[in-house]
């Protein structure tokens, strides 16, 4: 198994020891609605086990990077496992008998389920047209009101708590709930109140802003201390400007090489946060940098390789190319597609390295002119992908589009690389 899918795993595993334990040791139930119950219950411990593992990831814990293959894989995980906790409490509420016995036990559950429910609404309300019409809620909103998912969650312990339930006739299940209750309470406490203190952090200072195109500017920052950040090319950083409505960090990929002395960012505007870089980040303003995260890593795949950059999703690519030594074992072939042709960032130095290094190839597209860049014609353009290892960057959409044309054409899915900036 690789590395990178031990995480999923670790997490898949979890869920069927708990089933598993609730099959061989149930609970004991009577009444008319015994099975209600006992089912009831079991959902909504599994969907304890998987909040609790949503909140263990947000903690952003580096260690763990390497198990999901990345960040970014870790934050999709982060999403998938909370929503199907989500999906698992509704059948909850849906499934327990309700009764008003319980005078602080019934109201912590409503609360614990509103709150949860609203938060996944603002979440996933963005992404589905039809919730989009009626929430909006720009990053820095979402970000501070998604912290008060450990709350609702701790709402949900004293719930648990203080209503009758079946579980507490059986012990092993009853203790891994209980655990699971405890590692997701501490993983939340970690994030809120201890995590600012034990992340890497660095002090920069913006040097030069360079505006590349009306919507993307090239910061450049240098340190204001002896000690700077260090990264591998392609890794990324959570930046915080110290500026009022910049101060919460946010992902940027470093496009420098890790032996320059400026760290270099290129950022586009894209969102509310980004535009407001784009309009206020000055030279002489402070930064604060954390990291470096990222498993993004080219020289860890196979002699040959197709990279995929779509719009600024170059920036990855840019740092290995600068980091590129003068002469590289692997064969590559770069596309970058943008939609129009002002937008085709660094052009110049990308052929640049192409003309130092033979064996890379470089392919611009502009969709505008000549459509979007598919599968086909990248195959049409780079050769049989046999035993060739894929790298991309760049829209979601895109993305998963490119991923499951690769994948239809038998492309392994251990050969196919992706950093995938959606934290949201």
């Amino acid at each position: 198994m690789r590395r990178a899918g031990v995480g999923m795993t670790v997490v898949v595993a979890i869920v069927a020891v708990n089933a598993g334990l609730w099959l061989v040791l149930p609970p004991a139930a009577a009444g008319p609605h015994a099975v209600r119950q006992v089912l009831g219950e079991f959902v909504a411990s599994t969907a304890v086990l998987l909040f609790s593992v949503t909140l263990v990831l947000a903690t952003r814990a580096r260690f763990l990077e390497p198990y999901f293959g990345g960040l970014d894989r870790m934050y999709r995980a982060h999403r998938r496992t909370g929503q199907a906790g989500f999906l698992l409490l509704t059948a909850h509420v849906a499934l327990i008998p309700w009764t008003l016995g319980s005078p602080g036990g019934t109201p912590s559950g409503f609360i614990a389920f509103a709150g949860i429910a609203i938060l996944v609404l603002l979440t996933v309300g963005p992404r589905l047209a039809l919730v989009r019409r009626v929430v909006t809620l720009n990053y820095r909103g979402w970000r501070h009101t998604h912290k008060f998912i450990g709350l609702f969650f701790t709402f949900g312990f004293a719930h648990m708590l203080l209503v009758d339930q079946v579980v507490e006739t059986t012990a092993v299940p009853f203790a891994v709930l209980v655990a699971a209750y405890v590692a997701g309470i501490a993983a939340y406490l970690y994030t809120l109140l201890l995590a600012r203190f034990v992340r890497p952090t660095f002090p920069y200072l913006v040097e030069v802003v360079r505006r590349l195109n009306s919507a993307t500017i090239e910061v450049s920052l240098r340190p204001r201390k002896k000690k700077r950040l260090t990264f591998r090319s392609g890794q990324f950083v959570f930046v915080r400007f110290h500026r009022w409505g910049l101060r919460e960090p946010h992902p940027f990929t470093v496009s420098s090489a890790p032996s320059a002395e400026h760290l270099r960012l290129t950022i586009k505007a894209s969102g509310d946060y980004t535009r407001r870089v784009h309009r206020d980040i000055q030279a002489g303003h402070r930064v604060t940098v954390e990291g470096s995260y990222g498993m993004l890593d080219y020289r860890r795949g196979g002699p040959r390789q197709i990279w995929i950059a779509g719009g600024i999703g170059v920036t990855p690519f840019l740092s290995w190319l600068r980091d590129m030594e003068q002469t590289t074992e692997h064969t590559i072939d770069l596309f970058c597609t943008v939609r129009q042709a002002d937008e085709a960032l660094f052009w110049d130095e990308i052929r640049a390295a192409a003309d130092r290094h033979p064996r890379l190839r470089v392919h611009t597209n502009v969709s505008s002119e000549a459509g979007s860049l598919t599968v086909p014609r990248i195959v049409a353009t780079a050769g049989d992908l046999d035993g060739a290892h894929i790298y991309m960057c760049g829209p979601v959409s895109m993305i998963n589009s490119f991923e499951r044309g690769f994948r239809r054409l038998g492309v392994p899915a251990t050969t196919i690389h992706f950093e995938e900036f959606s934290f949201r």
